[in-house]
């Protein structure tokens, strides 16, 4: 009984004791988490050493609209801070007292301890930032916003959220914010897709060019298909032939604007100006070696006769000049294809209604030329060629039989 009793008095002096000391570290309490103003200053009378109460009380005074009283929160925050120095949100929330409170140079100082406290920590470098940013202090916010930038990028959009609204200039966020260095580039890159930023992006993508920065596959794709998707097809183009010159693949020749037209491979980059194959109920797309009008094979589609298929899932995007007169050729075969609604060619703009196509082949037929030509409309970069079947409200409308594609070209005609 005796030792029960020991061990007893042993546990209430260690857990009192580790309260203190919580107490004065990080301000340890026992209160709720919202306490109403005189509970806190009951808190701090019963444990005066414990500084939470009094960071609270600040708290109180610098937030809750009736309470504001800037002075009466500067001192308890001073009190908190007698009591635990190193708590870097007593200095923050000290800071943004003086801050309203328009004392510049004790504000600054109070910024610069809170820092000290914890230099390498994400949050004091953000609310030093946006506090003196708010103070047009652009220079010293730099520096925290740069060290966010280096030491924690997966907040990087959070960054230039902000910069963006203090800036508004990609020129001055290229010059002094992003750094230098491929990763950085690529997620400030990613930030600019996903806002949509057009001229961001060509500014970014051009500085990348200029420090000499390698851009990889994927990250090369995802330009081009923000540039196609922005209708700035001849950019995208010529960005496509630098990325097939770097890994040393083979650019359409003979002015064949169409890559890898005779299906020879399945896919050249997998992306851009590739062809976009996807799969389809109701049809199976495969390539296929055993089938083609040249080369060693061709693209080829079945349908399985229970789908009234509106198929659209193979297109290549093309890049052309306006106002000029091109010429689309292809080979196609068919066996046992079924429906009125056939299988054709058809040519689509960008950014435009523009469309042109072939008549659909249906029945069995041996390797055809189909050929049609067309003139771009003015003001525009480009189109989609696409492999189609319309869906039909015919009776006769479900499709089946096999259908194979080769040497896909577009070529522009000589005058």
């Amino acid at each position: 009984m005796k030792r029960l009793y020991i061990s007893l008095s042993v546990l209430l002096v260690s857990f009192f004791l580790g309260y203190h000391i919580l107490t004065l570290w990080r301000g340890f309490y026992l209160y709720t988490a919202r306490p109403s103003k005189e509970l806190l200053i009951k808190a701090a009378g019963l444990n005066p050493f414990n500084p939470d109460p009094y960071y609270r009380l600040g708290l109180l005074h610098l937030l809750d609209i009736q309470s504001i009283d800037l002075g009466e929160s500067r001192r308890y925050l001073i009190q908190a801070l007698k009591r635990n120095p190193v708590e870097q949100e007593y200095w923050l929330n000290l800071a943004k007292v003086l801050q309203r409170a328009g004392e510049r140079e004790a504000f600054e100082k109070a910024l610069e301890k809170a820092i000290l406290t914890f230099p390498t920590g994400y949050r004091g470098r953000w609310v030093a930032g946006n506090l003196l940013l708010q103070q047009e202090a652009l220079e010293p916010a730099l520096v925290h916003f740069s060290y966010i930038l280096n030491h924690y990028p997966n907040q990087s959009s959070q960054v230039y959220d902000v910069w963006n609204q203090v800036a508004r200039d990609s020129d001055f966020v290229l010059d002094r914010l992003v750094p230098k260095d491929l990763p950085a580039f690529h997620r400030y890159l990613a930030y600019l897709y996903e806002e949509g930023d057009a001229e961001g992006v060509h500014k970014a993508w051009a500085r990348k060019v200029s420090l000499r920065l390698p851009s990889d596959r994927m990250e090369t794709l995802r330009h081009i298909d923000f540039l196609i998707s922005r209708g700035e097809l001849t950019e995208a183009f010529e960005a496509w032939k630098a990325r097939l010159r770097e890994e040393a693949l083979s650019i359409p020749g003979d002015g064949n604007l169409v890559t890898n037209g005779g299906f020879e491979k399945e896919k050249i980059l997998g992306g851009g100006f590739d062809w976009r194959v996807r799969s389809v109920k109701g049809g199976e797309i495969s390539f296929d070696q055993s089938a083609f009008s040249e080369g060693k094979q061709s693209l080829k589609i079945v349908f399985d006769g229970r789908e009234n298929i509106d198929f659209y899932h193979v297109d290549q995007f093309v890049a052309w000049q306006p106002d000029t007169d091109y010429s689309i050729r292809a080979s196609m075969r068919t066996k046992a294809v079924t429906t009125k609604s056939g299988v054709k060619i058809e040519v689509v703009g960008v950014g435009t209604d523009f469309y042109k196509g072939s008549d659909p082949m249906v029945g069995d037929h041996d390797w055809q030329e189909i050929l049609f030509s067309f003139r771009s409309p003015a003001k525009t970069q480009g189109g989609m060629i696409r492999i189609r079947r319309e869906k039909t409200d015919k009776f006769d409308r479900l499709i089946s039989g096999t259908v194979w594609i080769d040497n896909v070209s577009l070529i522009e005609k000589k005058q």
